[in-house]
């Protein structure tokens, strides 16, 4: 619990703050109609297993148990007509650094955007362009809910797929929407930006940037089609030495594994993100992937995503071994040896290391706007050039179903099961299974 005095004082900053930046003649309510406030809270419970043979061994046996609050606090300041600027303030223990014992707020997303076409006397009922300055977020994905901290409710599972890849860094996008009134076509988006591969800021020698540029197409009938295509170059950072690098120190692309999620196991810090696939190392990362939708109404949804994402270097053991992810068994005489095993490996060598991957995902309201069954299905091989073709397979189903109590209050009751090949690059090991719930509230 935050301490009472932090408390006051930070509520006193916020206030005088406020009273500072207000013109003398301005009303206070006058200010209120111009800003938005949303609060998320969610808490969460868990009943998880890792399978045997699990890379840590204290994973195989857990309680059930309760997770930690999520809180967000959103604010959204109408500047004018035609600029906003937002901000996003959360206490997420699955998403920023320190482990168990960071209990605090942070900047979790924030910046300003301008309508172009308002700003040049141009404003257009039909067409929107639009700059965004500050926290850029990228993910491959398209059409379906995405999960950040207690922000949970547009994700009618629990979780983020083990293939999203989604993150938020620095930058800057431009982002352009034209709407139809009658044909096929209903809508088209164009959508570029250019980040820093940093949450913070990333300024060291040969760090390069991020690029990403999407397109999407809604058709009449609840038809959608996406096209996503990512790329980063971080890989100039490297230093070579008997053609073994380290990744110490160095900036690497936050979509590598995307978002945190809300499994969580015994044996890693509550802000570790161990059930994606963590096959590249996210320096030279490319990403493309196609999304198809057939959403008729709002009780029915189905979607389907197929993509590739690939890398121009390998994890890699200190002898200079390729390995299949940052996450490896130990190998001793050419037996699996738990002792040997490396969590979080910072080596790399030349080689192209890939992944291709699946997901379906589908929702049906049986009392609509009150109960849904949800279901996703997701599968991704590790085809990396220097890792066996054997057993790299990486499976995840989810089974869950949704009640609202009212339209800000959600609970989700979910199983969940992973199954995770010795070469696919999962991070468990050999994958979890059981069920976990969410209780969510936004006002």
């Amino acid at each position: 619990m935050m301490n009472n005095k932090k408390t006051k004082f930070a509520l006193s900053f916020v206030a005088a703050a406020m009273a500072t930046t207000l013109p003398a003649h301005a009303e206070s309510s006058n200010f209120l109609d111009r800003l938005e406030v949303n609060f998320l809270a969610m808490q969460n419970f868990q009943s998880i297993q890792a399978k045997d043979g699990a890379f840590r061994p204290e994973d195989e046996e857990q309680s059930s148990g309760f997770g930690r609050i999520r809180a967000n606090l959103m604010l959204k300041f109408h500047i004018n007509e035609f600029i906003t600027a937002d901000i996003d303030i959360a206490e997420e223990p699955n998403d920023f650094g320190g482990g168990d014992r960071d209990f605090s707020f942070h900047n979790d997303f924030a910046g300003v955007e301008f309508d172009l076409l308002g700003l040049y006397g141009k404003p257009s009922e039909d067409e929107n362009l639009t700059l965004r300055l500050g926290n850029i977020g990228a993910a491959p994905f398209q059409f379906k809910g995405f999960q950040d901290g207690a922000d949970n409710q547009g994700n009618a599972l629990i979780g983020n797929g083990m293939t999203d890849y989604a993150t938020a860094e620095n930058g800057v996008q431009l982002s352009y929407t034209k709407t139809f009134d009658d044909g096929v076509l209903q809508s088209y988006n164009v959508a570029g930006h250019i980040t820093t591969s940093s949450f913070g800021e990333a300024f060291q020698e040969d760090r390069g940037f991020n690029y990403r540029l999407q397109g999407t197409l809604e058709f009449a009938g609840g038809f959608k089609a996406g096209l996503n295509l990512f790329q980063a170059n971080q890989g100039d950072q490297l230093r070579f030495e008997n053609g073994i690098a380290s990744m110490d120190g160095l900036t690497t692309t936050n979509y590598r594994f995307g978002d945190g999620e809300n499994y969580n196991f015994s044996a890693s810090p509550s802000n570790e993100r161990d059930t994606h696939v963590g096959i590249m190392p996210g320096l030279d990362q490319s990403i493309i992937q196609l999304n198809l939708a057939y959403q008729p109404s709002d009780e029915t949804s189905i979607i389907l995503m197929f993509g590739q994402s690939s890398d121009d270097y390998t994890f890699a053991d200190t002898a200079g071994n390729a390995v299949a992810g940052i996450t490896y068994f130990g190998d001793s005489d050419g037996i699996l040896d738990a002792d040997g095993t490396t969590y979080d490996a910072t080596s790399v060598i030349k080689g192209d290391s890939s992944v291709q991957y699946f997901v379906i995902e589908a929702q049906q309201y049986i009392i609509p706007q009150k109960l849904y069954l949800a279901a996703r299905y997701g599968e991704a091989e590790n085809t990396s050039d220097l890792i066996s073709q054997h057993d790299n397979t990486v499976e995840r189903l989810q089974v869950s179903a949704g009640y609202w109590f009212d339209e800000k209050t959600l609970i989700k009751v979910e199983y969940v099961n992973q199954e995770e090949g010795v070469n696919s690059g999962g991070q468990i090991g050999a994958g979890f299974s059981g069920f976990t719930s969410e209780l969510s509230v936004k006002f």
